[in-house]
């Protein structure tokens, strides 16, 4: 079957929709930049906005003959830079791929084999860029430019790396009430844990009065979705309910306890997972773009051996600002986020899943992860790489030992983990030791042996000095002499303990 797709057809079709070409970058992410709330402008190189800084306080009462007084620097400037940064989409594909394809109508329109005049040759295009847009879309709060990079993480300065970079400036602190450190909003560890919750709350009822109110548009709260589901369980811890409150009931309570009833959540995958909030008036994050770099924007090219390898080569470029940072308007606080890769159809994490066998309470976790999961449950959207499997303790029983596990992108690890009885426990009705006294010289050492009673007692023993200053011991009984003189030295189990009088000499 002969090639439905050529190079040549390919370099065609890039010329002949350049001019629709060049806005689709744009029009790919209209979705995210709606959802984000996202200002866009076409920016040749960089954009520059003026911020003017008011200080209050220079009405006062008029009173003839008295002396004046003037309220000095009333006014300064801050600027905000919007700077856009060259990125370069690179593919190389064999148009052999498609020659399997079995097309008969393409994009609504129907596929003619005589003249060839299908859309495929666009839509190959088309996904291209949608496929280029996509990896701009999870680096807009995360990437930091970076020229020796290789992913778009390193093409431009995101969100949170202009934030980052104020913060380093002085320009967010917590003295002016733009920045705000509240520490990771956590899942709970129990039923009385309500920290997530309450530290949430916090964060939004000290913002700015100005900030909470509906003046100049109702605040945006850029929320990760891991935090909502963390503060959701506190939430539940604090009401003592029986079942999950919905996320909506807990929303509306934020909404009233802190005082801010205007409050917009935005949560979307492009912010990421981790424990970085942020508060702000609308209009406050802009995204500029360029797609003119280039004589032709997609550029379609064969400088292979393989006559069937075409390269796609797209330039453009791009660049995020935050246009005001004061307290009326912005507030964040100290954690960060990590990016959520998903761009593309093909399977870029994997997944792990743990079969218990044991008691009905026992849980497992990834070593660094909070989130405790029964057996069976899987741990979804995991980077490759390696990671720890934790098990939780039950009472009455040994927890399973903990298993390195190496993920790969694409596959399932599966393991399977037994808790076994805990041997009984017998409490200790006495303690003795080995020697009642003893001499040892200073800085030489002997160890003390303890006997339980009865004999298959598993209380626990422990050690202490009474003159740490003359010996020290530790907690397997090993005696240290530190100076001359005098020290008991008392073994101690479950209530009852033993003595071993100990000299030590220089």
């Amino acid at each position: 079957m002969p090639n439905i797709v050529t190079v040549d057809g390919l370099r065609k079709a890039a010329e002949k929709y350049d001019p629709v070409l060049r806005q689709l970058p744009a029009y790919a992410l209209r979705e995210v930049i709606a959802a984000l709330r996202l200002n866009v402008q076409k920016v040749d190189m960089k954009d520059v906005i003026t911020l003017e800084r008011r200080k209050s306080g220079g009405t006062m009462p008029y009173v003839p003959g008295a002396a004046i007084t003037y309220q000095e620097d009333m006014l300064n400037y801050e600027s905000a830079d919007l700077s856009v940064y060259e990125t370069v989409f690179k593919a190389k594909e064999n148009i052999t791929n498609y020659k399997d394809v079995d097309v008969q109508f393409l994009g609504g329109k129907p596929f003619d084999n005589k003249t060839k005049q299908h859309p495929l040759e666009y839509k190959i295009i088309q996904t291209m860029i949608k496929t280029h847009a996509e990896d701009v879309m999870f680096a807009l709060f995360h990437a930091e430019r970076n020229t020796a990079g290789t992913n778009a993480l390193s093409c431009f300065y995101g969100y949170n790396s202009q934030i980052d970079s104020l913060i380093s400036a002085g320009k967010l602190t917590a003295a002016r009430g733009n920045y705000a450190p509240t520490g990771a909003f956590d899942a709970p560890v129990d039923s009385n844990d309500t920290a997530a919750y309450e530290n949430l709350v916090d964060f939004i009822g000290g913002a700015h009065n100005m900030l909470r109110s509906s003046i100049g548009g109702d605040p945006l709260l850029y929320v990760p979705e891991n935090v909502l589901v963390n503060v959701r369980a506190a939430y539940r811890n604090k009401v003592k309910a029986f079942q999950m409150p919905t996320m909506e009931e807990v929303k509306n309570q934020i909404r009233e306890d802190a005082l801010c009833p205007g409050l917009e959540f935005i949560t979307h995958v492009a912010l990421g997972v981790g424990h970085r909030v942020m508060l702000i008036k609308p209009g406050l994050l802009d995204l500029g773009w360029n797609t003119d770099a280039a004589a032709q924007f997609v550029q379609v090219r064969n400088p292979f051996e393989d006559p069937n390898l075409v390269q796609f080569w797209l330039q453009a470029s791009y660049g995020t600002r935050l246009r005001d940072w004061h307290e009326k308007l912005f507030r964040v606080n100290d954690q960060t986020n990590a990016c959520l890769d998903l761009a593309g159809d093909y399977t870029a994490t994997g997944a792990v899943r743990v079969t218990i066998e044991g008691p009905a309470g026992a849980r497992w976790h990834l070593d660094g992860y909070t989130q405790q999961r029964s057996s069976g449950q899987y741990i979804l959207g995991l980077a490759p790489g390696t990671y720890t499997i934790k098990f939780n303790d039950v009472d009455g029983y040994s927890a399973p030992a903990d298993i390195n596990i190496t993920v790969k992108a694409g596959e399932d690890v599966s393991k399977t983990a037994s808790y076994t009885t805990a041997p009984a426990q017998v409490a200790a009705t006495g303690i003795s030791l080995n020697k009642s006294t003893t001499t040892i010289a200073k800085d030489a050492n002997e160890t003390l042996e303890a006997t339980l009673a009865p004999a298959n007692a598993t209380s626990a023993v422990t050690w202490t000095s009474d003159n740490e200053a003359v010996a020290t011991v530790n907690s397997s009984g090993k005696v240290v002499g530190v100076a001359a003189g005098s020290a008991n030295i008392i073994a101690t189990a479950n209530g009852h303990s033993a003595t071993c009088a100990v000299t030590v000499t220089e």
